[in-house]
């Protein structure tokens, strides 16, 4: 499972310092994040760098007000209204999209789509609207895989399974190449507490790998590395919060909460803030937080140069960077040859974090509201649900999917 970039505000010199780190990187851009014309001028750069491009056209709220959204010009907030009525947009509005997809040479083409809250007319709603820009997009782009945006509210993950076989049975037929998919998270929580969410999501990717798609899941954290077991294609993560879990940061407004800097811990799956990181210098274990020699820790190292770790120099940049690429690492570890070794790596992930999270709380380091210990439960319960109900086909099918 790769690891791709969810391009957040003030992201493009990182995308390109990572890229360099990692001999190459592949980046979702937001035009919520970037104008028209930064995305002309960055591009040669990004080319330059090796960073692969793909452009998310965020259709996902159509009367939002974001005036950099209102820059490109496929953007009208009456787009919902024109997918449900007897007129046809849909070419106009993909021809556009396309213009900024060639812009950007991307390969694979995002077809948009709208969140809708889910409801009994739902199922209607989301089919219609699909249905229409797959059609226009078969028509006007050329030579680029085409990904269905498939935009889940929370609403649909908590429903019972069969809604979820139900979504499976509809897109069975659809002539896309693969889907981008984008999961509302329940409650807006950054670390989702609710198995039924992640099974159903587990259910859902690994369905339609199963339909021999592509699947790339946005807007992902370090509790997204649980669909390797569905043999997910990608992820996608950021720096902030907001490019980390999908919320609905397309309105006017730039506010960006900075009250903390956060050090991920990669062995214990949690996120620990500089106060925490001061005891356990004080209790002389934060060293054992240092990553671990498979990871690179390089980002970080300032942490462990034998000072206070509130007292050193390190910009949030850098923090980020850690994450990033501790995250690409993990991906790349939890994906096996083959399903049951991919099983038996997300178990021992789970199992370390457990003992690292006790192992800090037992000498008073606490990682509060970004702690992984409650949702180690949540991920086992989701992949032993996964294992049941598709783990056979998963397990018959995994080097062909």
């Amino acid at each position: 499972m790769e690891l791709y970039l969810q391009f957040g505000y003030g992201m493009k010199q990182l995308v390109i310092d990572l890229s360099k780190k990692w001999g190459g990187a592949k980046v979702i851009l937001s035009p919520r994040d970037a104008t028209p014309e930064q995305l002309e001028n960055w591009y040669p750069e990004f080319k330059k760098n090796n960073v692969e491009c793909l452009f998310d056209p965020q259709c996902y709220y159509p009367k939002t007000n974001h005036p950099r959204l209102k820059c490109y010009s496929y953007w009208n907030n009456s787009m919902c209204t024109q997918l449900e009525s007897n007129n046809s947009p849909e070419e106009s509005l993909i021809e556009k999209i396309n213009y900024y997809n060639d812009l950007v040479e991307s390969k694979d083409f995002i077809i948009p789509s709208i969140l809708l809250d889910f409801d009994s007319n739902w199922f209607n709603r989301w089919e219609s609207h699909s249905l229409k820009l797959i059609e226009a997009s078969a028509k006007i782009v050329k030579h680029k895989q085409k990904l269905l945006t498939l935009s889940l509210p929370s609403g649909l993950l908590t429903q019972t399974e069969d809604k979820i076989e139900k979504v499976l049975k509809i897109v069975e037929k659809w002539e896309v190449d693969g889907y981008y998919i984008i999961a509302q998270p329940y409650e807006g929580q950054y670390l989702v507490k609710s198995p039924l969410w992640l099974s159903n999501l587990l259910l859902l990717t690994a369905g339609l790998k199963l339909q021999n798609k592509k699947v790339i899941v946005g807007y992902g954290n370090h509790q997204s590395l649980s669909l390797s077991t569905a043999k997910v294609d990608a992820i996608a993560s950021g720096t902030f919060l907001n490019v980390r879990r999908f919320t609905n940061k397309f309105e006017d407004n730039e506010g960006i909460m900075r009250k903390s800097k956060w050090y991920y811990y990669p062995n214990s799956l949690s996120e620990y803030k500089f106060e925490f990181l001061d005891s356990a210098f004080n209790s002389n274990v934060l060293q054992s937080m240092k990553p671990k020699s498979e990871f690179d820790s390089s980002f970080v190292d300032k942490i462990f140069s034998g000072m206070m770790p509130s007292t050193v120099k390190i910009k949030e940049t850098e923090l980020f960077k850690h994450y990033l690429t501790s995250l690409k690492k993990q991906s790349e570890l939890c994906t096996q040859p083959s399903y049951d070794e991919t099983l038996a790596a997300n178990e021992v992930l789970y199992k370390t974090a457990e003992k690292r999270i006790e192992q800090l709380k037992s000498k008073g380091i606490y990682a509060q509201t970004r702690s992984f210990e409650d949702i180690v439960d949540v991920n086992r319960s989701a992949i032993q649900r996964l294992d049941e109900v598709r783990g056979f086909s998963l397990k018959h099918s995994w080097s062909e999917i």
